[in-house]
């Protein structure tokens, strides 16, 4: 063959290719934005994704369910980083569970723990902190197929991903020895309640679980756990005052109240009035900060380590009992359950409260 037939050969060759090329551009990815080929590394395909929005477009309705979690405020919510917790984040210890490095990596068997990441910590605990592994993104179910490599880990749908950051303050521990974890009722059982996906959902329609992750901040989610009631005791003959007795109940929670944070107090408070609605006072002094108001009261807390104090926590499973005198002065009683986020707050800056008024007669 001579050059000219050889050089109309190789025109030809890069023409052809150049068509190729052009109609293939034109073509939709059947894999969708964002997959990857046969041929690339897992590690590749997941680099993609940099944090909650890479999963936006698969997973909004979960994402926007994140957003209004604690999960997503951990690195930057006030109380977090208030000097009598971790001051900014000064006290480092806080961060592997603030702004935690994927814990398939570090936190998923017994007795380990976290790593705290270096990037993007205002995201908080996010999708790649729960969901990321080596080869590829966890998942509850098999046989899923998608741009983030979803692989089956049976632990995603277990107790075993909420251990070692919340342990840290012996949750995880009370649990064990709950009614909760006695009748098969996990974190996931109750801080992940049943939800439908619907929609652009992937996999819509389908059930899922939601990432709202509801506790102790949530007035509804935490009084469905308890039982608050009261009851009047007329002793018989000089025997003594009247009484009223409040009884709160831990009745579903699978572990203490409150838990985890050592700053936070649930407050049981009686106040009595007389027949002018002015307060009687109280049967024993209260001079603690935090505790200074109502005419009888009770508090319910894990304290700071450095106090020595015991913890007064209401264990799963049980009750407490406060028994107030009533003198003949008192006509009206007002119980209050007050959910404090720091223990040395007034009342009145409750994060809730439930509140009762009893008629005395």
């Amino acid at each position: 063959m001579n050059l000219r037939a050889l050089a109309g050969l190789g025109l030809l060759v890069a023409f052809a290719g150049a068509l190729l090329v052009v109609s293939r551009s034109g073509e939709p990815d059947p894999q969708g934005p964002g997959t990857t080929s046969v041929g690339d590394s897992a590690s590749a395909a997941l680099d993609r994704f940099t944090g909650p929005d890479s999963c936006l477009p698969c997973h909004a309705d979960v994402v926007s369910e994140w957003r209004a979690s604690m999960h997503a405020q951990a690195f930057l919510d006030p109380q977090v980083r208030a000097p009598s917790q971790s001051n900014n984040f000064q006290k480092t210890e806080c961060l592997p569970c603030h702004a935690p490095a994927p814990l398939f990596d570090h936190g998923i068997l017994e007795g380990t723990r976290v790593l705290a990441r270096g990037e993007r910590r205002a995201d908080g605990i996010d999708c790649l902190s729960c969901h990321r592994t080596g080869e590829g993104m966890a998942a509850s179910r098999t046989g899923l197929t998608g741009a983030c490599r979803p692989v089956y880990r049976e632990e995603l749908s277990t107790h075993r991903m909420c251990a070692a950051c919340h342990d840290q303050h012996n949750t995880h521990e009370e649990w064990l020895v709950s009614p909760a974890a006695g009748a098969g009722d996990d974190c996931i059982s109750c801080h992940m309640q049943r939800v439908a996906r619907t929609d652009t959902e992937v996999g819509a329609p389908r059930s899922g679980r939601s990432h709202r992750f509801l506790g102790g901040r949530d007035r509804d989610f935490a009084l469905a756990g308890l039982a608050l009631t009261h009851e009047l005791r007329q002793p018989s003959g000089d025997a003594g005052d009247r009484v009223l007795a409040v009884t709160l109940e831990n009745r579903f929670a699978g572990h203490n109240l409150p838990t985890d944070s050592r700053n936070r107090a649930l407050d049981l408070v009686v106040t009595l009035f007389d027949a002018h609605g002015l307060a009687l006072p109280a049967t024993v002094p209260l001079v603690a900060p935090g505790e200074t108001e109502g005419t009888a009261r009770r508090r319910f807390r894990n304290p700071y380590r450095s106090s020595g104090n015991p913890s007064t926590q209401l264990p799963a499973g049980e009750s407490s009992r406060l028994e107030v005198p009533l003198p003949s002065s008192a006509r009206r009683a007002r119980i209050e359950l007050l959910y404090k986020l720091q223990p040395f707050i007034t009342d009145g800056e409750a994060h809730w409260s439930l509140t009762e008024d009893v008629v005395l007669p």
